[in-house]
């Protein structure tokens, strides 16, 4: 299922500025049962306790942007996530490491779930986003279509490698063509019956691998009858006239630009600011303790200071904590040596606005002119990208 969503956002949504319009919150309310049965054999030392909030976005990694997490703790229990996002869109509750997903639209201030976490299908109820539950209706409806098309597939490829005759070739074949066929008929009436912009969006999207050009062409116009002033099909529309090399990347980037200005207090009060890290390579890093996927990368930039500290290198951590005995406490256990700044206000941080990062660990890599040079750095994409320019 996720690699559905992905897919099909990643052909057509486009993340649009977060100047163009004010963030909304939400919060996703999360009441689970078989917590304890979730874990399998082949989860074992993997994130598996940790649940994650993840929105997903079209970006040149194509990643899902994580928004906030939370642990597993129990057989059963309750869970708020906060999330925020300048547009409707898609967001996902990811389960351990990808053990369940369940896809969620921010259409509702407080989406209520329920689930079975000892289940695979079947395994959860939503409330208060009516929108969800329309996409968790679209979800099964085209896999089941999606199925009938990959079997009748099989059966023809099947039949061809053992030299069928043509006169069964062509009947498997037809049975494929009205398997796409029902696909497209369906996801033809639902583009066009949908109350929701996003979910015509989404399903444009799965469609747009079996339309034909005159087909994608009628039904976004029919969205954008339907939708007048929406962004998301304005950016389709626009993407549609130019060729690939012509797209423009996704907006919002830092790279390029003179990182901006920030002013917070390190964890024994004296202000800290990032124009006095210029004439440095600086990985500004943006954390926090409550932040599990943070806390896992933290081994990752540890490393990666410890490597390069010496190479006119450093780092600026800066958390959207709220308690600072909690921050101080994960500053200590997760042994980050460098210069610290919050000024503990959460989502509400100066960070937040300034930078307009939407979800967390997120970081900008500024050269010693304080231009920005790259961004959303992890793993073993930061160790490269800090060996080609300390080299």
């Amino acid at each position: 299922m996720k690699k559905i969503l992905i897919s099909a956002m990643a052909l057509l949504f486009l993340v649009l500025s977060c100047k163009n319009a004010d963030k909304s919150r939400f919060q996703v309310k999360l009441s689970y049962t078989n917590g304890d049965k979730m874990v399998t054999p082949q989860t074992i030392g993997k994130s598996n306790g940790w649940i994650f909030l993840e929105e997903i976005v079209y970006g040149k990694s194509q990643l899902p942007l994580i928004v906030d997490s939370q642990k597993i703790s129990g057989a059963s229990g309750n869970l708020n996530f906060q999330g925020k996002s300048q547009t409707q869109g898609i967001f996902e509750l990811v389960f351990g490491d990808n053990v369940l997903a369940i896809p969620l639209i921010n259409d509702g201030t407080e989406i209520q779930i329920e689930a079975d976490l000892s289940k695979t299908k079947d395994f959860y109820t939503v409330t208060g986003s009516p929108a969800s539950k329309q996409l968790q209706d679209l979800l099964a409806k085209v896999g089941e279509r999606n199925s009938d098309i990959q079997t009748a597939f099989f059966q023809l490829d099947s039949l061809k490698k053992f030299n069928a005759p043509d006169s069964v070739l062509v009947a498997a074949n037809n049975k494929k063509n009205a398997a796409v066929d029902q696909l497209n008929d369906y996801l033809r009436q639902f583009i066009q019956t949908t109350p929701n912009a996003t979910l015509g969006v989404l399903a444009l999207g799965w469609a747009s691998r079996s339309f034909q050009p005159d087909q994608m062409e009628t039904a976004l116009k029919g969205l954008k009858t339907r939708f007048p002033g929406n962004a998301f099909l304005a950016e389709m529309e626009k993407n549609s006239q130019q060729q690939p090399e012509q797209q423009p990347s996704a907006s919002g980037s830092w790279v390029g630009k003179t990182v901006p200005e920030l002013v917070m207090a390190d964890p024994n009060g004296k202000d800290v600011t990032i124009s006095s890290f210029k004439g440095k390579f600086v990985l500004i890093d943006f954390w926090a303790s409550w932040c599990g996927p943070c806390r896992m990368e933290n081994p990752n930039v540890v490393k990666a200071y410890n490597e390069f500290k010496g190479k006119n290198f450093t780092i600026l951590g800066v958390s959207l904590d709220k308690d600072k005995d909690s921050w101080k406490k994960a500053i200590a256990q997760d042994h980050l040596s460098w210069t610290q700044m919050s000024d503990l206000k959460y989502w509400n941080s100066q960070a937040v606005e300034t930078f307009g990062f939407q979800g967390i660990p997120y970081n900008v890599l500024v050269d010693p002119s304080g231009k920005v040079i790259a961004e959303s750095l992890r793993g073993e994409d930061l160790d490269a990208k800090l060996k080609q320019v300390l080299n």
